[in-house]
């Protein structure tokens, strides 16, 4: 029983980690450099002191317990940029898979440091990606596609010969699957997700099937496609989206869970996963939520689809690379190619005198399952001399050598303590956070009490685990700030958009913010002892535009500008109302 248990919901094979490990450090870095405005504007406003939120504002009045972030140490706009630097360096670095443990970590400490920093407009998204980076950091995910994969069997293989090329004897030394308790846990959370999801969303809209309507017509939300649908919307495409939402949210929960035919059915999972998720995010802008579950989803990746990929690229056309075996240039190459060779379809021949030039070169990046990108690059004669560069720092940083000796077992007893021990520790603290947050459990399921070390770990890591994402009801109004700012030449414009203040936004949707903003202009009527905060930032924008002097803000009036939704049949929202929230006189 104990070995069916942990076979069914604490195993993954180690490949699917690997692309997991790609696939979230993508994530983590594309993320970054969009809620940045890739260093630029969004940097200053979300991270700097010159933003909406000070770092030492921060600090004095928390917004949370267990309030915490490591960019809380960089002040100006330059300070932080550098501090970005360094974490886009350590998000590349876990893509490649180089030093992976120690990445895996810092890469935790990076991304909550990110979203701890600007904590205001938190959402589903932010949350769960602090899940998913808490929850790997106990599995390897540098098994397999990784640069400490490939250095090691380099290391620990020499092996140049044609036939010890084509045996591939370093793939003994890489273990199949890793079990963990990890595994359920990911697995248990991301299933509670859709659980909750689901069972929330249960009034209004989503009854009648108008939500997908609705969430069409939220501007601050709507991308280009949802501008194009909207506007011509079939009569049935709301209600089969919206209750088709609630079917693969439900589904999901015993598609992930179950314990029986799950070569089957998980295959199914990462189908209605990606099929959901990638529909969200045509649709509608929610920060990193959809791709961070779209990433979980590959942990649904199984042995078998990983054998039927194999079969995929064992068809492609057969390749010989020639390499003179007295060159050692030629027999890293040869090395390194026959790791990279996934789908075994290169052959290898030692041919005394051999010439490898950048046809050759090409014509082996082509048959490379991945590689096939870098094939044009090759051909050219500056990027042969890079293949050619980079692959001789590689041999003289990876020569052969015996295997390092063991670690000391109390090392190696260590580390599974805190394989076996952090993940028990963090699935504890997790259930009694689901009973305790989610109104759909039943009050004798609550907890009353709690150790404190769990309410810790909770706020600590920032993974709280309420789920209710546009429940029990979409919204239905839409909301905007829009700011009227005297310049000292007289005019009126809107620091936000560098344009007049335009009360009629609502009818000029889509606005295509960002996650933040889209956050920011719905909370902010309601962050009072933020509005001091905002209408600093609002002084200090024209500078950090660049503005003339003649553009500075003299005075400032800060509108909501609300409204109700077209209902279904409608394009023109109704019940809009122009509200002042803060103003002051021209100074």
């Amino acid at each position: 029983m104990w070995s069916f248990v942990k076979e069914r919901w604490g195993t993954l094979d180690t490949r699917t980690l690997g692309l997991f490990r790609i696939g979230f450090g993508l994530l983590m870095l594309t993320n970054l450099l969009d809620r940045t405005g890739f260093f630029g504007d969004d940097l200053v406003s979300f991270y700097s002191n010159e933003g909406l939120w000070p770092n030492h504002y921060a600090l004095f009045l928390p917004p949370t317990p267990g309030y915490w972030s490591l960019l809380s140490g960089f002040s100006s706009p330059n300070e932080v940029r550098l501090a970005m630097l360094v974490i886009v360096a350590i998000y590349v670095l876990y893509t490649l898979g180089w030093k992976t443990r120690l990445m895996q970590v810092l890469a935790l400490l990076c991304v909550e440091s990110v979203n701890f920093r600007f904590l205001l407009p938190q959402h589903g998204g932010t949350v769960v990606m602090n899940i998913l980076a808490v929850w790997t950091v106990f599995l390897p995910l540098g098994d397999r596609f990784s640069l400490d994969a490939l250095f090691a069997s380099l290391r620990h293989h020499d092996g140049a010969s044609p036939e010890a090329l084509t045996r591939r004897a370093w793939l003994t030394d890489q273990a199949p699957t890793r079990t963990g308790l990890a595994v359920f846990g990911v697995f248990f959370n991301f299933a509670a997700i859709y659980f909750f999801n689901t069972v929330h969303k249960q009034a209004g809209a989503w009854l009648d099937g108008s939500a997908v309507h609705y969430l069409l017509w939220q501007n601050r939300m709507a991308t280009t496609l949802a501008e194009v649908v909207r506007l011509h919307e079939p009569g049935f495409f709301s209600p089969v989206l919206s209750w088709g939402t609630l079917f693969v949210e439900g589904s999901l929960v015993v598609l992930l869970l179950t314990p029986l035919l799950q070569e089957r059915l998980r295959p199914l999972a990462l189908v209605f996963i990606w099929s959901l998720h990638g529909g969200i995010a045509l649709l509608t802008t929610l920060g990193p939520f959809s791709y961070s579950m779209m990433c979980f989803g590959l942990l649904c990746t199984t042995p078998a689809m990983w054998r039927w990929l194999e079969r995929r690229w064992a068809a492609r056309p057969r390749v010989t690379l020639r390499y003179d075996d007295a060159s050692a240039l030629h027999r890293f190459g040869a090395r390194l190619v026959s790791r990279l060779d996934l789908g075994r379809v290169v052959d290898f021949e030692v041919v005394t005198g051999a010439k490898v030039g950048a046809a050759e070169v090409t014509k082996v990046l082509r048959a490379l399952p991945g590689w096939r990108w870098l094939a044009p690059l090759a051909a050219t004669e500056t990027g042969f001399a890079f293949v050619r560069w980079l692959t001789l720092l590689l041999e003289g940083q990876l020569t052969p050598r015996t295997r390092p000796l063991a670690r000391p077992a109390f090392i190696e007893q260590g580390a599974w303590l805190l394989r076996a021990v952090g993940p028990a520790l963090v699935l504890a603290a997790v259930v009694s956070q689901v009973l305790m947050e989610n109104w759909a459990v039943p009050p004798a399921l609550k907890p009353a009490t709690r150790p404190g070390w769990m309410t810790d770990t909770i706020n600590y890591l920032q993974i709280p685990q309420g789920w209710s994402m546009f429940a029990p009801d979409v919204p239905k109004q839409d909301t905007r700030l829009v700011v009227d700012a005297t310049l000292a030449d007289g005019t009126h414009l809107d620091p936000l958009t560098g344009a007049p203040p335009d009360f009629d936004t609502l009818e000029h949707g889509p606005w295509f913010m960002n996650q933040h903003w889209c956050e920011v202009h719905a909370r902010m009527p309601n962050w009072r002892h933020h509005w001091r905060n905002f209408r600093d930032y609002l002084y200090r924008r024209p500078r950090a535009l660049g503005w003339p002097p003649e553009k500075a803000v003299v005075a400032i009036q800060v509108f909501k500008v609300s409204g109700d939704m077209p209902a279904p049949g409608s394009t023109t929202p109704t019940n809009v109302k122009k509200e002042l929230l803060f103003g002051d006189e021209p100074m």
